[in-house]
């Protein structure tokens, strides 16, 4: 899946960054050198304007005097080569006198720069004359221009003298501010060298800053993913677009690792929850096999003693002996009853007859010692049809008689009571024998089959061989739940009282009718 980056200042790709960065710091710099060099420019213009002033009436000053002594030498001499020098030299200072006023301003010096270029005209003028009258041989009128030109030059050399002794006093404090403004644009550049410097610098940090500080928050959450804690909120970071992208991307790592680490907590939640099914099942059939394993330990062929005990029946009924018949039907009963396997369930109603059938032959063989009283409403659907693991309630009559009044020698009473309590069975056992210690009824709840003390030898011959223990566990497994049976023992009375759901999910199942 493609991630878009924000398009905000904060989200700016860092390549984007850079280039501004660049751009800024490069413009800042060719300001700066802009600057220097305008700065220096101007310098220089002024040191050359000042310099240009002064070279050029310097110039005039040194033609004039040429021009001055090559009029000597020709009205000494009357040479053609001080004739050709003087024109040469009048000419050349005549240009400077005519540049001279074409620079003129309206200032003190540009006026005297002015009368000077004047004079020197005029000078030109009356040489030219002096020279012009020598060659037409007219002494007395060269002699008085020449003497007039010697005091002409002569003011004019002093005057320029007095102007260009003014110029060094005024280059000397031009200089001087020349110096000063050059000091002052050396320590504006050293300035603005500084301030670029110090904001590469600040830029440096602060993009160092921010790569660095999102990057090392990021590790801290890998750390902590890597520790086990996939529950960490990760917050967004806006530093930049690639930092975002890089969040971002990492979020929906870690939402896509806690899902696949939920699925596999899922998958191995499931996975125990089945093999504890399976466990439970197991300690079912080793219990239903270990309880047809002692069932079948006490029968000896019992289709054969079954049958044998019907044709006893039978015999006793034709022979006017209903006493031995009724006894025989019920030991016939308990035999059918028994032969349906403990792998089978059986109806509330089923176990109640196998435990009147029992209590019939135990009645018959030990006369009036032995009392038993039924107390259940057989005419209650819902009750009598509650299903139960075959062979619950006789093991349970069973331990009555042989722990209870068996050792009496007054005997004793076992009442079986069965009624309903909203959407719960209450199937109680008691006998009012010799009762039991708060340990053994501990034990018998919650230790192991040696501890319920239903397992002696010498007393096999009453019982059928399966014990509480075996009871309490086919209970547990086949209902899912451990609060099915509860024992009180106060008042010389002994309850082994079972508490069970009637509508329980699963019961019903492998419950073979009655065949009486």
């Amino acid at each position: 899946m493609k991630i878009k980056t924000r398009p905000s200042f904060g989200g700016m790709k860092y390549r984007t960054k850079l280039m501004a960065f660049f751009l800024l710091a490069v413009s800042t710099i060719m300001l700066a050198s802009l600057f220097a060099y305008l700065s220096s420019q101007i310098l220089m213009g002024d040191t050359n304007q000042m310099l240009k002033k002064n070279l050029e009436l310097t110039v005039a000053y040194s033609r004039l005097e040429k021009v001055q002594n090559d009029i000597e030498i020709y009205l000494s001499t009357s040479s053609s080569d001080s004739l050709i020098a003087f024109y040469n030299d009048s000419s050349s200072l005549n240009e400077n006198a005519a540049e001279l006023l074409s620079e003129v301003s309206y200032t003190e010096r540009g006026i005297k720069i002015k009368n000077v270029a004047n004079m020197i005209l005029n000078y030109l003028d009356k040489a030219e004359a002096a020279i012009n009258e020598k060659r037409g041989r007219n002494i007395s009128a060269y002699t008085a221009d020449y003497e007039e030109i010697v005091k002409e030059s002569d003011y004019i050399t002093v005057y320029m003298e007095e102007i260009m002794s003014r110029d060094v006093i005024d280059s000397s404090e031009k200089f001087e501010e020349i110096s000063v403004r050059q000091q002052n644009t050396s320590l504006l550049n050293d300035i603005l060298i500084a301030c670029v410097m110090g904001f590469v610098i600040a830029m440096i940090i602060l993009f160092s800053f921010e790569v660095t500080k999102p990057i090392t928050r990021l590790a801290g959450y890998a750390q902590r993913i890597a520790d086990g804690d996939f529950d960490i909120a990760i917050q967004p970071d806006r530093t930049s677009g690639e930092i975002h992208t890089l969040y971002s991307v990492f979020a929906s790592m870690v939402v896509s690792i806690r899902e696949y680490v939920d699925q596999i907590q899922e998958k191995r939640r499931l996975e125990r929850t089945l093999s504890e099914e399976k466990l439970n099942n197991l300690k079912m059939k080793n219990a239903l096999h270990e309880s047809e394993l002692l069932a079948l330990q006490s029968q000896v062929n019992p289709h054969f003693i079954f049958n044998t005990i019907n044709i006893g029946a039978k015999i006793a009924m034709l022979q006017g002996d209903r006493a031995t018949c009724t006894y025989l039907e019920n030991a016939a009963d308990i035999f059918r009853y028994n032969l349906n396997g403990l792998d089978s369930n059986a109806t509330l109603k089923q176990e109640i007859d196998n435990v009147v059938s029992y209590m019939y032959l135990l009645q018959m063989r030990f006369g009036d010692t032995i009392r038993f009283s039924l107390e259940a409403d057989e005419t209650d659907s819902e009750l009598m049809g509650l299903v139960v693991p075959r062979m619950t309630l006789q093991p349970l009559v069973e331990n009555a008689y042989i722990h209870g009044i068996s050792k009496m020698e007054e005997g004793g009473t076992i009442r079986l009571r069965a009624w309903k309590e909203g959407k719960l069975a209450h199937i109680e056992v008691c006998d009012s024998g010799s009762g039991l210690p708060p340990e053994q009824i501990e034990s018998i709840l919650n230790g192991s089959p040696e501890d319920t003390g239903d397992d002696r030898p010498h007393e096999r011959g009453h019982t059928t061989g399966i014990g509480l223990d075996n009871v309490l566990k086919r209970l547990r497994l086949f209902f899912d739940r451990r609060d099915v049976m509860w024992i009180d023992c106060a008042g010389g009375l002994t309850k082994f009282i079972l508490v069970l759901p009637l509508n329980y999910e699963g019961s019903g199942e492998n419950v073979p009718g009655a065949d009486r």
